[in-house]
């Protein structure tokens, strides 16, 4: 990797092979840096999401990736698998580092696309965005708010409570949830009140939910899916999405944002309690959509 423009990514992140899609770039020249965060220091059920990156890379190695119906594959979509960061315990380490990185991605005005780790990794990210841009709309998919204020008790930094911290943290920034099904009745209360944070439950509300002049980031929580497509996740909730349903209000949000989308993540695929591999390979089916797409926008 060049120095010239991106010397703290190639000081703190390691290679891994095979890349996503076994895509090998430049950073100077792609749309998209991908980057690996193996971290699962806050979720609250069994870790594993550290090893997620990996295994999401090893899945998009065995997939077909050519899309008939736009003429693209996705191992020819412009993005650039930077590697993974280091592992860290400590989410301060985390935000840090994390932060350094997307700062650095942002400045270059390129999409970052992270594959997580538990759901506190968008915290660093979405805070280092709205540092850069400013105004900025979180889209989320998720079956869960992360609205807590403390999860577990005395915890105010974890993967149940990073939305919570960005926008008491974050003036400028708008939230939109696509169709969440799990919260406490504090959640609730909090999102009801807040005139930065929006429910929607159709692609129409969703997309006209988005606002002009915002900078915008995605963040999937793969337990959005019903259970039965991705068993591999650590709260798993039912009564789901299906991959179809996610895939719709994805591609429409990417076509609604074009060249103001500026970063994406996946979060809390755990491959400890994955059956047979299928969430790490839904993961990677979304990672080769959402490279598509960003090569069409």
């Amino acid at each position: 990797m060049s120095g010239e423009r991106f010397p703290l990514l190639r000081a703190y992140t390691q290679e891994v092979r095979p890349a996503l899609f076994g895509r090998e770039s430049s950073p100077e020249s792609c749309k998209a840096i991908f980057l690996g965060v193996p971290f699962d220091s806050t979720s609250s059920g069994v870790p594993g999401q550290r090893l997620a990156p990996r295994r999401v890379r090893e899945a998009s190695m065995e997939l077909e990736t050519y899309d008939p119906t736009s003429g693209m594959d996705s191992e020819e979509a412009s993005f650039y698998d930077a590697g993974d960061i280091p592992l860290v315990v400590d989410y301060r380490v985390l935000t840090e580092l994390l932060g350094s990185l997307a700062r650095e991605v942002f400045a270059c005005g390129q999409v970052l696309a992270v594959c997580g780790g538990d759901h506190f990794v968008t915290y660093p990210v979405v805070s280092a965005a709205a540092e850069v841009y400013g105004r900025v709309q979180l889209v989320v998919f998720d079956a869960h708010l992360d609205l807590r204020d403390e999860y577990p008790v005395r915890c105010r930094y974890s993967h149940a409570t990073v939305m919570r911290r960005l926008v008491e943290e974050n003036y400028q920034l708008h939230i939109v949830y696509f169709r969440p099904r799990a919260f406490s009745k504090e959640e609730w209360a909090f999102a009801s009140s807040s005139d930065r944070v929006v429910i929607v439950k159709s692609i129409e509300e969703l997309v006209s939910s988005l606002r002009r002049g915002y900078k915008t980031y995605v963040s999937i929580d793969i337990d959005h899916v019903d259970p039965a497509y991705a068993p591999g996740v650590g709260t798993p909730e039912p009564l789901g999405e299906e991959p179809e349903s996610l895939v719709s209000a994805l591609k429409a949000v990417i076509e609604r944002g074009g060249k103001d989308i500026v970063g994406i993540d996946i979060v809390e695929v755990n491959p400890l309690l994955d059956l047979g591999g299928i969430t790490s390979a839904l993961a990677a089916k979304l990672w080769a959509i959402i490279m598509r797409e960003l090569n069409a926008s």
